[in-house]
């Protein structure tokens, strides 16, 4: 009996049992919270807030709740490399690379081939607040844990260009040598500014002024969204199943794995 085949045959099928059934009833619980609860609208979770603060309790005011608005900052926020009016903006640099590499085999023949890869050289996220917005009520999001659906931007390729200077985000870039910069990829994903937002999480007070943020309660769902409820809840419940076939796939593959590699 292979011991090495027996022990990664019995991690791959315990790792597939827990993906299989423990996870994805983590994930239909989250699911099952979405779709029964109601959606608090922000005039109303506002009013609540300040009818506690005018009895002094606004202190001990936290609800977990579901929410929908429009996107919203502090002044005017751009999109680094679309220049769109945004609310938040997620923006990377990839450089995309080519290497030689060589290798020699067991005869000492010498094989040199060329290889590409990609790498990240510079990222960053807007500073701004986010805040979900309906009329004159505007929340403040504190996205520390939160599961973001950002809708995508700019996504180009610009070649290498040898004699030019690259910054990035106030980094000047500086080509390593032995390998051949083929050029940058710049890619975004965003909230477009007024975009409606479906908001899930523990509204509370924060610093005098209420705010949504990670749920204290371990398990509840905390997500920001450009997409609606209805788009979310069918991701969550897609996500469900492909959790429990993959899960059984790899039971299967570790059980072959334990029992017929020798």
């Amino acid at each position: 009996m292979n011991m090495i085949a027996l022990a990664a045959g019995g991690l791959l099928a315990a790792g597939g049992a827990y993906l299989a059934f423990v996870q994805k009833k983590k994930t239909e619980g989250m699911l099952t919270e979405l779709k029964f609860m109601k959606a608090t609208p922000l005039q109303e979770l506002h009013g609540t807030w300040k009818s506690l603060c005018d009895e002094g309790m606004g202190d001990g005011f936290r609800d977990f709740i579901e929410t929908n608005g429009a996107a919203a900052t502090d002044g005017e926020l751009v999109a680094p490399y679309s220049g769109m009016p945004c609310a938040y903006y997620e923006a990377t640099v990839l450089r995309e690379y080519e290497k030689q590499e060589t290798s020699t085999d067991k005869d000492g023949k010498v094989t040199t081939n060329r290889t590409r890869g990609s790498e990240t050289v510079s990222s960053q996220k807007s500073s701004s607040p986010l805040y979900v917005s309906d009329g004159d009520v505007r929340v403040g999001i504190d996205l520390d844990g939160a599961a973001l659906h950002l809708k995508d931007g700019a996504d180009r390729f610009e070649p290498y260009e040898s004699s030019k200077t690259y910054t990035f985000f106030g980094v000047r870039f500086s080509a390593p040598s032995g390998i051949r910069t083929l050029g940058f990829k710049y890619r975004e994903k965003l909230i477009p500014l007024g975009h409606p937002l479906y908001v899930a999480g523990e509204a509370r007070q924060s610093a005098g002024s209420l705010r949504i943020g990670r749920p204290s309660e371990k398990g509840k769902p905390f997500i920001v969204s450009v997409k609606s409820e209805e788009e979310v809840t069918a991701g969550v419940e897609s996500k469900a199943k492909t959790q429990f076939y993959i899960g059984i796939a790899l039971v299967v593959i570790g059980l072959a794995v334990a029992l017929f590699v020798k």
